[in-house]
């Protein structure tokens, strides 16, 4: 399976679809299966070193790279512990549900399999109501998409990643030896 991720400043839906289907027919006409090919668009996240000159994400735009920032106004100490705002509303966007999903993705892809738990903690969810049923969902649309494979039930429901699994091999490969046999 092809996974396509797009690390962008704000794209409209428009430009998304048209750069998405480029990727897709681009990989198609290289072999791919158009259903084997998933595009992900995200916010940029990290800075940026570019001929030269170190660009901080959230300015790395044409203009932005061509004059100087105006210095930033002091902002309020943080609060400790902060609730993000996806977290204690009673709806989440669907920029939110998409980035959930795909940070669920690729969780996936790092361990192979997942419990609805282990998502949650992953996800850094365990605190919120909404979760267990949201997450539902997710698994629920990477199964139809055939992402992921369903096995077991009730609180034994783990979900594996039918694709390459980025986690590190831990254990060291097998190795046959035939054995030397004397015959007389």
């Amino acid at each position: 399976m092809a996974f396509v991720i797009i690390e962008s400043p704000s794209l409209n839906s428009d430009q998304k679809a048209r750069i998405g289907e480029r990727i897709i027919t681009a990989l198609q006409h290289e072999g791919l299966a158009p259903g084997s090919v998933v595009v992900l668009f995200q916010p940029e996240r990290g800075d940026i070193y570019l001929d030269g000159l170190l660009v901080k994400a959230e300015v790395a735009t044409p203009a932005a790279l061509q004059a100087p920032l105006p210095p930033k106004p002091a902002a309020a100490p943080p609060t400790p512990n902060p609730v993000p705002d996806f977290k204690a509303k009673a709806r989440r966007s669907k920029p939110e549900l998409q980035d959930m999903k795909a940070r669920l993705m690729k969780e996936l892809q790092d361990k192979g399999s997942l419990s609805s738990f282990e998502a949650q903690v992953a996800l850094d969810l365990k605190e919120c109501d909404w979760a267990p049923a949201t997450l539902r969902r997710l698994f629920t649309d990477l199964e139809e998409a055939q992402l992921i494979a369903k096995s077991g039930q009730k609180r034994g429901t783990r979900y594996v990643w039918k694709g390459i699994v980025n986690a590190p091999q831990t254990t060291p490969p097998v190795k046959l030896v035939k054995a030397d046999t004397e015959e007389e």
